[in-house]
């Protein structure tokens, strides 16, 4: 900016605070010199020319020459005895705003040619948008009054039809069209809808783009991350809150994408022949099963072709194959998901809902993001027929694989097909629930309400008027040694029962013990869960992940169904964000998927008489279970903040997301590497070992086995390439460390993955500490393995979350 403001007065201005120059710096030698004062810069017989540099921090520097334009010849008066404007805009609000804007720039036209150029500019210097209006005058005191009745709203707006003709438009306004057609008979064709006029033709000869208003864009803010579903919108009532709506959003053509092929797992054998017909009209190439491939599209059947066995049976089905999917892709893989009957676009929709498959839709983003692969969920239409969901997901494919490469966006794509329309996930603010005063008589349940987060709710709830509170746990308590229980008790009526959720005997048994002492129940607040330690999801067994599902699938359904039972007013379901995010789930699929079903389970269940709400969480700061660390550190609330947002919402029905931000405090530090305490090294238990003493065989065995755990892990070997270029991040570091321990029995330190440059220098490493062949003790088949010095370091903090997450959302 200063050097076009030099350029444009000739005056190169002084720069700041210089008194003298460097004295190491002999500028006399140079033809450059410091301009401490004001130097004049006259045009001469060559174009004056400046040189802008930026200089980084890290060593990035930015250079651009700058010349100055030539002199602009004088031009005659125009020949034009009237003038047009258009005035184009997204919406007639902002059209009319922008009319006025125009109004006050071209009141400051200084003669004719000032004016031919603002038309000009309007009319070939703005896109055209949805919605459009023109005037038209002799000067600009006519033009600048025709404006102002534009935005004064009156002057017609029209919405564009792309398809009108010239001859309907004319129709429209009960004119006649004139050939060639007259001022007015363009801006009556406009008026209309009209789109294809010869805007640069109507510009006077010699027009030049000039200065005009730009776009009144609308003051509402937003935030976009990678996953649009529950990007915070405007802000909300209720602690900005937001729920999730389907709006019809046209696939952008996606250019032709370099020659791939495609592996189909499709259940339905008419879904799968016009799949592959549609994907090798594209110059697809469909492999078998069981052959590698660059992208794998799954196809699952509608409900009443797949559900045979019950939730259980079809979520352990799912969870061995999603296991096996990511473990069989490679590195570079895509993956599109399509399923039947797992969202619901229109409200009618929800009773349809299966929240098993909601659940499982969501477990594949999650995976996806974990696994850094490019991934695309769609949601089909049931009542389409095959060839338009072969159609549907072509597109989408093709949509995919012209997109980043793997690893270069974590985000998943998410679309749903109804009737031939494509619909997309937006986030819309959600309004706080109608008023509700929580009656003193009938009792309260809470679920995993000795928990963090269960306790906070059940002090809450005292708080807000209920008298009697049972509350449930997995647990045997002792009512007289626990120091929770006894303070809830100081201030009203308590009981605490051990029970399992997710066993509807055992749960239906203890609310009539509750009931039969208290009388009704009126609500439940179901905050029982547990989380595995991070890791993983394809090397996480069923028997693990089944113990994060027990509280949170059939427990939710269980409570879900006794509340409806017993006629209660409304039943809150403690969820996580981790089950609309991809990005929180990494690591932690099982506990994804469990808290989807939740979110689901809300959007079928809620009706008139007893409100079913799912609440999808961030971290609470400083206490309850978090998803991913980086994921917590930019979507968290506190603890304060969620309780006054959770009766809010109390009996808002459905499922009601919390994005959360950023903390504004420092949340609870994790200890740093040299505060955990040390665990003795297996590999460093004697001093390492000359590397003579080493043959060539131990060498050449251990980067075998350095280069298998980079195949396990990333799908591929990485040869020569620098580490640093592998985008390696503490997931896939963790999943490292654990696959060379693995594989070299020796403890591996996590940060030489981020010291070395290449596989090639952990192998060295690793093998300058592993006791040589010929000195190794014979070991048994079943030798347990050396504790890891990565467990070492992260089980204070897993340890730390589990006693903090017991009983917890």
């Amino acid at each position: 900016m200063k050097v076009l403001l030099a350029l444009e007065y000739g005056l190169v201005p002084p720069s700041l605070h210089v008194v003298r120059p460097n004295d190491h710096t002999r500028f006399e030698e140079t033809p450059f010199f410091l301009a401490d004062r004001v130097v004049e810069w006259p045009r001469g017989g060559v174009p004056r020319r400046a040189a802008v540099s930026a200089f980084g921090m890290g060593g990035v520097n930015a250079h651009v020459i700058v010349e100055e334009p030539p002199v602009l010849p004088v031009r005659e008066t125009p020949a034009q005895d009237s003038y047009i404007v258009r005035v184009s805009a997204a919406d007639e609000i902002a059209l009319r705003t922008l009319a006025d804007a125009y109004a006050e720039r071209f009141e400051t036209a200084r003669d004719d040619w000032e004016t031919a150029d603002l038309c000009h500019t309007a009319n070939t210097g703005r896109s055209p948008l949805d919605f459009q209006t023109a005037v038209y005058g002799r000067n600009s005191a006519d033009l600048t009054a025709a404006l102002r009745s534009v935005a004064a709203g009156a002057v017609p707006v029209a919405r564009v039809d792309i398809d009108l003709t010239a001859e309907e438009a004319a129709g429209r306004t009960g004119s006649t069209l004139a050939t060639p057609p007259g001022p007015a008979d363009v801006v009556e064709l406009v008026r209309a809808g009209y789109a294809h006029i010869d805007w640069p033709s109507l510009s006077a000869k010699g027009a030049r783009v000039t200065d005009l208003p730009t776009y009144p864009f609308a003051r509402g803010s937003y935030w976009h991350t990678t996953d649009p579903a529950v990007v915070p919108g405007p802000a909300a009532a209720g602690g900005g809150a937001v729920r999730v709506e389907w709006r019809a959003r046209e696939l952008a053509p996606a250019p032709v994408a370099a020659p791939a092929s495609v592996r189909l797992v499709v259940v339905d054998a008419e879904i799968g022949r016009a799949l592959t017909r549609a994907l090798r009209d594209r110059g697809v190439t469909v492999v078998e099963a069981g052959q590698e491939a660059d992208a794998t599209i799954v196809v699952d059947a509608p409900v009443s072709r797949r559900s045979q066995g019950g939730p259980s049976v079809e979520l352990s089905r799912f969870w061995a194959e999603l296991g096996n999917l990511m473990k069989a892709s490679p590195a570079h893989g895509k993956l599109l998901w399509a399923g039947f009957h797992d969202v619901a676009v229109r409200p009618g929709e929800r009773r349809g809902l299966v929240p098993e498959r909601a659940a499982m839709a969501m477990a594949v983003r999650a995976a996806g993001a974990e696994n850094r692969k490019p991934t695309a969920v769609v949601h089909l239409d049931p009542a389409d027929p095959a060839e338009a969901h072969a159609l549907h997901l072509a597109a989408e494919y093709a949509a995919l694989s012209a997109g980043p490469a793997a690893g270069a966006d974590a985000g998943t794509v998410v679309a749903a097909y109804r009737r031939g329309v494509r619909y997309t996930p937006e986030p819309v603010p959600a309004p706080a629930g109608l008023p509700y005063a929580l009656p003193a008589s009938g009792y309260y349940l809470v679920t995993g309400g000795l928990g963090a987060v269960g306790l906070r709710l059940t002090e809450r709830l005292i708080d807000r008027g209920a008298r009697r509170i049972g509350i449930i746990g997995r647990s045997v308590v002792d009512a007289e040694t626990s120091a929770p229980l006894r303070e809830l008790a100081r201030r009203a009526e308590v009981e605490y029962l051990p029970c399992d959720v997710s066993d509807p005997a055992a749960l239906a048994a203890v609310a009539g013990q509750f009931g039969r002492r208290w009388g009704r129940l009126v609500g439940v607040v179901h905050s029982s869960g547990g989380v595995n330690p991070f890791g993983a999801m394809h090397r996480r067994t069923w028997g693990d992940a089944e113990k994060v599902l027990a509280p949170k699938v059939p427990g939710s359904l269980n409570v879900v169904r006794l509340a409806k039972e017993q006629g209660a007013d409304f039943t809150v379901l403690v969820s996580s964000i981790a089950g609309t995010q991809a990005l929180a789930g990494r690591g932690l699929v099982d506990y994804s998927l469990a808290n989807a079903y939740q979110l689901a389970l809300a959007e079928r269940e809620n009706d008139a008489v007893t409100t079913v709400t799912a609440h999808a969480w961030p971290n609470w700061t400083g206490i309850g279970m978090k998803a991913d660390a980086s994921f917590s550190a930019a979507y968290s609330v506190s603890a304060e903040q969620a309780t006054d947002a959770f009766f809010d919402h109390l009996r808002s029905g459905g499922a009601v997301i919390f994005p959360g931000s950023a903390p504004d405090t420092p949340q609870e530090a994790a200890p740093s590497i040299e505060s955990v305490e040390t665990v003795p090294s297996v590999a460093r238990a004697e001093p390492p070992t000359p590397a003579a003493a080493r043959t060539g065989q131990d060498i050449a065995r251990m980067r075998a086995r350095v280069r298998d755990a980079f195949v396990q892990v990333l799908g591929e070997d990485p040869g020569d390439r620098p580490l640093q270029s592998l985008g390696l991040d503490s997931l896939v570091i963790a999943e490292l460390t654990t696959a060379l321990e693995q594989r070299s029995d020796l403890t591996v330190d996590p940060s030489l993955l981020m010291r070395a440059r290449t596989a090639d220098e952990i192998a060295a490493d690793l093998a300058a500490h592993e006791t040589p062949a010929a000195r190794r003790p014979p070991t048994s088949d079943h030798e347990d393995m050396p504790t890891s010095a990565l467990s070492a370091l992260l089980r204070p903090l897993l340890m730390h979350d589990a006693q903090r997450g017991v009983g917890q959302a």
